[in-house]
């Protein structure tokens, strides 16, 4: 289907936004970008053919805009937060929207009523602990330690804590429900495995494909907590058993909900050979896993959601015959995360660029940004799509891009928080295609 000439409003202004505005001036679609942000601190922005300088929560603001600049079709992007807005939005202006306020408010926005689903449709899930602000003595009794500690509208790892007693788990919960605008905070069992896994469907009218499956692999210094993330790696491991005993379950509950087109994510940990689902999202994915999918498999969901926003439709591909979640090489996300400090200083970037294995390469912070000591996405400076042919090539094309980095700080410092070295790197790919 010809887009040309059709215009496009993006509800996000972030890096990983500005990809997708990039997509769709290549389409021949006249971009705009919208949110409160100055250009300067909205990368998408930037790029983008048009602007607006406004506050996309004013509902009835955001669609008098559209009526009057003749938008076709409205891009949400990566943000939970973002969905309702959109939904709303896109139902008063009479413009496509990939899910309805309930369904992002049950897939991606409040984490105990996607495990209430799970429960209903036999889709394993981690044990939750009934527990509110009043702490009564017979709901802690329940409790078995160690415990998951998150707020339910929570995202990007933010607010996560294992929790090893009571004390803890109260100190910690109280500090959550007063940060928390719902109030609402997940009490969980925690999941004793290493094994944090990530699955994708790409859903077009109705009709559910398993796009990409990845394992999370932390930071060696900080396993033992809601630790940095450092490699992405897209395994089909795993994946066997839970297509023959779970898929069917995961399915059937999408299409319950009545999802006929978009992305959904799943995310949780494998115990024993079984996978536990403990969270979900209604959109896109920040690992942007289409980028290997396109190259291997010709298909690109980015541009399909980029046509549904236009149109209400998918048909630039099939996802029946095109999608495959076995890619063919070996691929990862790498995230570069910072240890504390000022960046003052950013070397190797075009060397890097310029590596053949390198598919794309997104920045996130920026000389002259303070680094905290957090152990969430925000300290991440890098997300590079990496692909190689063989096992010990990939290894050694990730070591190269650590040595090859330099990130200072104001002491002449490297602010890495862990330079990759052979033999780990290689335990890691080794275990995340063992059973590929």
């Amino acid at each position: 289907m010809n887009l040309e000439g059709k215009k496009l409003l993006f509800l996000d202004g972030s890096s990983l936004a500005a990809c997708a505005v990039i997509r769709a001036k290549e389409m021949g679609i006249k971009t705009i970008v919208a949110n409160f942000y100055p250009a300067e601190k909205s990368p998408a922005k930037l790029i983008a053919d048009e602007q607006w300088m406004v506050d996309f929560s004013q509902i009835d603001e955001m669609v008098k805009l559209i009526k009057e600049n003749q938008v076709d079709g409205i891009f949400v992007g990566w943000t939970d937060s973002h969905l309702p807005f959109y939904a709303e939005i896109c139902e008063k202006a009479g413009l496509p929207c990939c899910g309805t306020i309930e369904q992002f408010d049950i897939v991606s926005n409040d984490k105990r009523k996607f495990k209430e689903l799970c429960l209903k449709y036999g889709v394993p899930t981690p044990d939750v602990y009934s527990i509110d602000i009043n702490f009564n003595r017979e709901d802690l009794d329940k409790i078995t330690y160690p415990v998951m500690v998150k707020p339910a509208d929570g995202s990007g790892g933010r607010g996560i804590m294992r929790c090893n007693n009571e004390d803890e788990l109260i100190s910690y919960y109280r500090q959550l429900y007063e940060q928390s605008e719902s109030k609402k905070i997940v009490c969980e069992r925690y999941m004793q495995s290493e094994n944090e896994i990530f699955i994708h469907y790409t859903i077009q009218d109705g009709y559910c494909s398993l796009s990409s499956s990845f394992l999370k692999y932390k930071t060696e210094e900080e396993k033992s907590t809601a630790a940095s993330c450092l490699f992405h790696m897209f395994s089909p491991k795993f994946l066997d058993e839970y297509k023959k005993t779970t898929e069917p379950a995961v399915i059937k509950l999408i299409q319950d909900l009545g999802i006929k087109y978009g992305n959904i994510m799943f995310q949780g940990f494998e115990e024993n050979g079984k996978l536990y689902f403990h969270e979900s999202g209604l959109r896109m994915g920040g690992e942007q896993f289409y980028v290997f999918a396109e190259k291997l498999n010709g298909i690109s969901s980015l541009e399909l959601m980029i046509e549904f926003a236009l149109t209400g439709k998918m048909t630039r591909y099939d996802v029946k015959t095109q999608d495959n979640y076995k890619f063919s090489k070996y691929c990862c996300n790498y995230y570069i995360p910072l240890k504390p400090g000022r960046i003052s200083k950013i070397e190797g970037i075009d060397e890097i660029n310029a590596m053949p294995q390198l598919l794309q390469n997104r920045q996130f912070k920026f000389v002259g940004d303070e680094i905290s000591s957090t152990s969430s996405l925000d300290r991440v400076i890098f997300r590079l799509h990496v692909m190689d042919d063989t096992k010990e090539a990939f290894a050694k094309t990730l070591c190269k891009i650590s040595e090859t980095i330099k990130i200072l700080d104001e002491n002449g410092n490297d602010m890495q928080l862990q330079k990759l070295e052979y033999d780990a790197v290689m335990e890691m790919i080794e275990d995340a295609w063992a059973e590929a």
